[in-house]
């Protein structure tokens, strides 16, 4: 017997979850674009869900503090994922007296609303949920604190591997809870729930390599750096040089960093196609984003400062809005989906000699 995907067990838990579908605006425009696709209690345990892997986000990003202390706050956060509810209202109070005006630990500040609507959820519903952010949460930490313990602005990430590993922890296991959270509503057979969790965290890594690409220029002035250590040494590179000038070493990282990104978009499609045609709202889910970071990419190449300038390309609302569109009247069709997507990305063919597939690209192409 299917399990039900009803989260809420009594009335009392209302107003956590109206504050969660109020705050989410405030802390994702682009995720609040996409959840008004998903109707109902599917879509209150995707907005919970999305909301604690948030949390842990600004933990890692907006947080800093001794390696000591960031451990402590991230074992915090395990524990009220585990069901502590006074580790859940610690992490708030303490999360209360730095907050500020960043919005990000505003959301941590209220993290007990959170957690209330989460434990309200059915154990079948909350279990995808807890895997994931127990996942999420054990990777930022290890991460955080190493980097916590490096010298100020050295690179995040040693390895390529690494650069996977942490797609994986911050977004391919969010992949992985819609996954198993669409089975509720979505029954397939054997193969298809296996082969669709095989490729779930590809949805995730190809917008997480998009994001990491994008977001250059405002993470370097915050003294972070996602490109491996092992791709800026072999172009004799320091993370102070990928910023406020136009070298060619740079163009080649971002012509590398941009394989990666484009290599998983091409794989969602894939994804996508082993949901049924029927269930067209959670197909347009996972395909708007994915378009839009294809179309975000196209973006970047056309701003002449990318990446050594100051802002993070924008793809203007006209093209979003155009790709949404498309994607309502395609999405059915496996066919009509895998020609969006080789059109985007037929506008990001490889540039020149330089562009030649990443190494680890074809694994993923």
């Amino acid at each position: 017997m299917q399990a039900s995907l009803r989260p809420m067990h009594a009335p009392a838990t209302d107003p956590d979850l109206r504050y969660c579908r109020e705050v989410l605006p405030h802390v994702s425009r682009t995720f609040a674009l996409n959840i008004r696709l998903l109707r109902g209690d599917f879509g209150d345990a995707v907005r919970i869900g999305y909301l604690m892997c948030r949390a842990a986000d600004a933990l890692e990003d907006s947080w800093p503090g001794a390696p000591a202390e960031i451990e402590a706050r991230f074992d915090t956060m395990l524990a009220a994922i585990g069901g502590d509810a006074a580790a859940a209202e610690a992490i708030a109070r303490d999360a209360r007296a730095v907050a500020g005006g960043r919005s990000d630990l505003r959301l941590v500040a209220h993290y007990s609303q959170v957690w209330r609507a989460y434990r309200g959820l059915t154990a079948p519903v909350r279990a995808p949920l807890e895997d994931a952010v127990r996942t999420m949460a054990a990777g930022m930490r290890r991460f955080a604190a190493r980097a916590a313990a490096r010298a100020p602005g050295a690179p995040y990430l040693d390895t390529e591997a690494e650069l996977h590993d942490y797609c994986y922890v911050v977004a391919g296991c969010v992949g992985e809870m819609l996954t198993r959270l669409a089975r509720l509503e979505t029954p397939a057979d054997d193969s298809t729930e296996a082969q669709r969790l095989v490729l779930a965290p590809v949805v995730g890594e190809a917008l997480q390599l998009t994001n990491i690409l994008l977001d250059w220029p405002a993470d370097l002035r915050r003294g972070r750096c996602h490109l491996p250590a092992e791709w800026l040494a072999e172009h004799g590179l320091a993370p102070g040089d990928l910023a406020g000038a136009d070298r060619p070493g740079v163009r080649a990282l971002v012509v590398r960093l941009e394989a990666l990104a484009r290599a998983a978009i091409a794989r969602v499609p894939d994804y996508v196609a082993l949901f049924p045609g029927r269930f067209a709202r959670y197909r347009l889910f996972c395909t708007w984003p994915a378009l839009w970071a294809a179309g975000s990419l196209r973006a970047a190449r056309r701003d002449p400062e990318f990446p050594w300038g100051p802002r993070r390309p924008r793809l203007p609302k006209h093209e979003l809005w155009r790709q949404a569109l498309e994607a309502v009247l395609r999405v059915r069709s496996d066919r009509g989906t895998r020609t969006l997507f080789e059109r985007e990305l037929a506008a990001l063919s490889p540039r020149g000699p330089e562009a030649a597939p990443a190494r680890g690209a074809e694994r993923l192409a």
